[in-house]
């Protein structure tokens, strides 16, 4: 089966893009071809460092040249891109995984070749991105053609809001694979990797003190982030007794070592109104890491069944495989 992912994928730092590189690093070893298409220019500060070279993973990283209005025009690109690749590749499915523009992509491209095609979503694409209501018509016509939509059950009712009742597939977000996030390791750091976002507050900050004070911890914070992120922490910490060492993102494969090594795992809360769950607080339970939040993090059994998880994908594909 060959698969033309259009989405978030790294270089691109964060939550969706880690759980596409494990799902799509998990099913090429069950027989699933993958080429992957995603986008981030090589200035944005969200973007992971000296990434290795992939024959399978095109990045669109130039900027475009200016013009009125201006922008990156990367639905354009993507599909220019994926059409390029599929002129030598036979693909049976097309992904689009987070609404805009990937998604957008994907309809596109899967509506000029005539493919079978299927949507996924994360929380803030679904939530953020069409809050205003202003791209419901178009949404309704991608989910027309989808053959799948994979969502979660807290947001079905946002997708029945929309008229769309049908297609919808119940799919856990993301569950780590228990071969590579071990309890093995050290675990005798603090750690943080991700970014600070306009929705930071203070009080996170003031909380992970307060944690690591009451816990009696005295080593470093590491933080695997943007400058910006990092140059946060260190101006917050540097009177508080802990000096932060500034790391840059990692690839999500070099995560599980980082986590061997942890024992408090500084976590972000999730925005209120969007909802979503934190893989990294996944990633750091099944590693043995104490999670260090101020918002509560629940686990419930289905987040431990890896099994099930991957069994439950390849059902997605099969699926839209069997459409066409």
């Amino acid at each position: 089966m060959n698969v033309l992912y259009i989405g978030k994928y790294p270089p691109i730092e964060g939550g969706t893009a880690s759980a596409a590189y494990w799902r799509v690093e998990a099913l090429e070893k069950q027989g699933i071809s993958f080429q992957v298409v995603t986008c981030i220019t090589d200035d944005n500060d969200y973007r992971i460092d000296n990434t290795p070279y992939s024959e399978t993973v095109h990045v669109l990283r130039k900027k475009m040249p200016w013009h009125i209005p201006y922008s990156q025009l990367y639905a354009e690109q993507l599909i220019a891109k994926a059409l390029d690749i599929a002129a030598t590749v036979d693909f049976d499915i097309i992904e689009g995984c987070y609404l805009f523009p990937y998604g957008f992509a994907a309809y596109v491209v899967a509506e000029v070749l005539s493919k079978p095609f299927f949507l996924r979503h994360a929380g803030s694409d679904l939530y953020r991105l069409t809050g205003s209501g202003s791209l419901d018509p178009l949404m309704r016509k991608m989910a027309k053609k989808a053959a799948l939509i994979v969502t979660y059950p807290d947001c079905m009712a946002r997708w029945h809001s929309l008229g769309i009742t049908s297609k919808l597939y119940l799919s856990s977000r993301y569950i780590p694979n228990p071969a590579y996030f071990t309890s093995n390791g050290y675990h005798r750091d603090a750690t943080f990797l991700g970014k600070i976002t306009p929705k930071w507050d203070r009080a996170q900050f003031d909380y992970y003190n307060q944690y690591l004070k009451n816990a009696g911890y005295e080593g470093h914070i590491h933080v695997y982030a943007d400058l910006t992120t990092v140059d946060h922490f260190t101006a917050y910490f540097q009177d508080k007794g802990y000096k932060i060492i500034g790391h840059p993102f990692v690839m999500p494969e070099r995560v599980p070592s980082i986590l061997r090594n942890t024992k408090y795992l500084l976590l972000s809360s999730i925005p209120e109104g969007i909802p979503e769950e934190s893989n990294l607080f996944l990633e750091g339970m099944m590693s043995r890491c104490t999670p260090v939040c101020i918002q509560k993090l629940p686990v419930s059994p289905q987040h431990t069944d890896y099994q099930g998880y991957l069994q439950s994908q390849l059902n997605i594909y099969n699926a839209v495989y069997m459409a066409r």
